[in-house]
């Protein structure tokens, strides 16, 4: 993770440095990326790169987790949007997620994030449970309390995830189209409450 250098950086810098890095990572895989190319577009030496991240997958990881920051605030007002209706909170999530993929820059970058994760056992282990997929995860906290009582909840919650990412996969390879993708998630997650509701 970054240095506390990096952390006390005004924050107008460190997003400079952080856009550069996304666009790097969109470009190429993580084991292609170049920390001249970063360093140039942010405009910073060479040298400081190395004051603020030990090296560039460390970089790269701080990236995921801070755009998964971003993302559960993002669900807080999609739910807010929704009247705090999870399931249509879900839905707006996934196609927002879908319609940012339609960007190549997104879709390469999703990709390339992907191909790291699962191509890098040490990779994995350090991402997967904090970060699986950033564009489906949710938030224990924005299901009501008696939601979360039930005994099947966490099952509910690993069928919504399977879901988002199988279907995100599917986009990303191409399998089919933005509307299709994002009819069935919004199936999927109506039979999801339909089932619940009725029990």
């Amino acid at each position: 993770m970054p240095t506390k250098t990096f952390m006390n950086l005004p924050r107008e810098k460190r997003l400079r440095i952080l856009r550069a890095a996304k666009k790097e990572f969109s470009r190429v895989p993580l084991d292609k990326a170049v920390i001249a190319n970063i360093v140039k577009e942010a405009g910073i030496p060479r040298g400081s790169f190395y004051q603020y991240f030990d090296n560039v997958e460390d970089l790269f990881f701080h990236l995921i987790h801070y755009m998964y920051g971003i993302d559960k605030k993002k669900f807080a007002k999609y739910l807010k949007e929704a009247d705090n209706d999870v399931y249509e909170a879900l839905k707006m999530k996934f196609s927002n997620t879908i319609d940012k993929l339609t960007i190549e820059e997104n879709r390469q970058f999703r990709l390339n994030i992907m191909s790291a994760i699962f191509n890098d056992k040490s990779a994995y282990d350090m991402v997967v449970p904090k970060i699986m997929e950033p564009g489906t995860e949710v938030d224990l906290a924005y299901f009501p309390p008696e939601m979360q009582k039930s005994k099947n909840f966490q099952n509910l919650l690993n069928i919504i995830k399977m879901v988002g990412k199988a279907l995100l996969e599917r986009y990303l390879i191409k399998a089919d189209d933005k509307e299709e993708i994002k009819n069935n998630y919004n199936d999927y997650i109506d039979f999801l409450k339909f089932s619940l509701n009725k029990h």
